[in-house]
């Protein structure tokens, strides 16, 4: 008798163990990864100072996409939030694999709450066309090289109307070219002050 009880109370520690280990393992459908929020608030606040150290960032963000595969492969991503998180992450990828996963990641987060993230959708599309050499069609990407002004990246304003552009949260072609302006305005200014 009291070699079944022994057994009763081992199989009742590893219930009890195997249920919390797999309540850590899935998230619950409906609540939000907490651990992926964690890593795109890391990703977010990597980019909110005033000098970014980009071989250190580059780094992290590595090892942010390493772990978001992983949440992936283990069915750990499942609200529309969590697919947001993930695209960020991605859309700061380093080449057209990354962007066009962060596309995916954003269409389903869209998909599953079709009022959030629409911004994300046009940045991540812009940078996916951008990588594969054609020109961005919603206008999200600005660039500028060491020693010369900002400029819109290549863009086909003939995909997209002004209307989809503010549907999806873009400015409209004319106040994309004023933000050129107000960039490089303010460039000039820090410039002007770094040398005075």
């Amino acid at each position: 008798m009291l070699v079944l009880k022994k057994i009763a109370i081992l199989c009742s520690i590893f219930f009890a163990f195997s249920c919390n280990t797999k309540s850590k393992e899935y998230a619950p459908i409906g609540k939000d990864n907490d651990e992926l929020f964690n890593l795109y608030f890391n990703d977010q606040e990597d980019r909110m100072i005033d000098y970014i150290e980009w071989d250190y960032v580059h780094k992290r963000d590595s090892l942010r996409r390493v772990r978001v595969h992983q949440l992936i492969d283990s069915n750990r991503i499942r609200t529309s939030k969590d697919y947001k998180n993930a695209a960020m992450i991605f859309q700061h990828g380093k080449d057209s694999t990354d962007y066009g996963l962060a596309v995916r990641l954003i269409s389903k987060s869209i998909e599953l709450d079709s009022t959030q993230h629409k911004w994300l959708f046009a940045a991540t599309t812009d940078r996916y066309l951008l990588s594969k050499g054609k020109p961005q069609i919603y206008g999200t990407q600005y660039k500028r090289n060491w020693d010369e002004p900002w400029r819109l990246a290549k863009i086909d304003t003939t995909k997209i109307s002004d209307e989809e552009r503010v549907k999806f949260g873009v400015e409209t072609l004319v106040e994309q070219q004023e933000k050129v302006k107000l960039l490089n305005e303010k460039l000039n200014k820090k410039n002007k002050k770094d040398y005075d």
